[in-house]
């Protein structure tokens, strides 16, 4: 189907493709520390919790982001980076 992420690990960095077709780069291993970090960015905003967690783990096409970033970025990329850190495999005890 097109315009949908994909993904990929390379050299212990996970990839992915998002439907733009910017590369997304997880930095490293989304943890409790982020989430932590995420509530205290977000000040009480849950609208600013999913970014800040985005801004803190991805590098886009080479460059760290800010939640600011976010907010110009294709929707649909966006949407995909939400959806990856949503997903169940973050569940797993791995």
């Amino acid at each position: 189907m097109e315009n949908q992420a994909t993904y990929e690990v390379k050299k212990n960095m996970e990839e992915i493709t998002l439907p733009s077709g910017a590369v997304a780069q997880i930095k490293e291993k989304f943890k409790g520390k982020h989430i932590r970090k995420a509530q205290l960015a977000a000040d009480g905003d849950s609208s600013k919790l999913m970014f800040s967690i985005i801004s803190q783990l991805v590098r886009i096409d080479g460059k760290d982001v800010v939640m600011e970033d976010l907010d110009e970025m294709h929707g649909g990329d966006v949407m995909a980076l939400m959806a990856h850190f949503g997903t169940e495999k973050y569940r797993d005890w791995e």
